[in-house]
């Protein structure tokens, strides 16, 4: 994870980074999911809600979002409504633990980017996100 010291470094510099975004409000998963990533060579911000993230200080937008479908007042759908209205979504992949979510509805959701049902193969989620670190813009989640 990028620390507020090396943001400033980037702000000051106007480096812009490739990272990925992890959204979802249980700690162990965002703390979990950041280890696979970093460890994977892939830079990595977390945010535990979805306001957190639409109040995010992290310059620039990320190239993908690793995104919970259950979050707190705002649902991850809700955050992916929001940036696509505001016309800056950048692909999402849903991650969900609730079977009650028909997958044809994750699917449509999803798009081409791709959804997975927790538990789930770190290696599987890395596989999703990497194509998106290699291109700047990438249109799969139409609602």
């Amino acid at each position: 994870m990028l620390s507020s010291e090396q943001a400033e470094t980037s702000r000051s510099t106007g480096q812009t980074e490739l990272w990925v975004a992890i959204v979802d409000d249980d700690a162990s998963i965002r703390c979990s999911l950041a280890r696979v990533f970093q460890c994977d060579g892939i830079r990595v911000e977390t945010f535990g809600s979805a306001e957190a993230f639409l109040d995010r200080p992290i310059p620039g937008d990320p190239q993908c979002i690793v995104l919970d479908v259950h979050l707190g007042e705002l649902s991850g759908f809700d955050l992916q409504d929001h940036l696509v209205a505001r016309g800056d979504a950048p692909p999402i992949i849903f991650i969900t633990a609730h079977d009650e979510i028909p997958s044809s509805r994750l699917e449509r959701r999803a798009g081409a980017c791709g959804y997975l049902r927790k538990p789930f193969d770190t290696d599987e989620l890395i596989a999703l996100v990497r194509p998106f670190l290699c291109r700047e813009t990438a249109d799969c989640n139409d609602p």
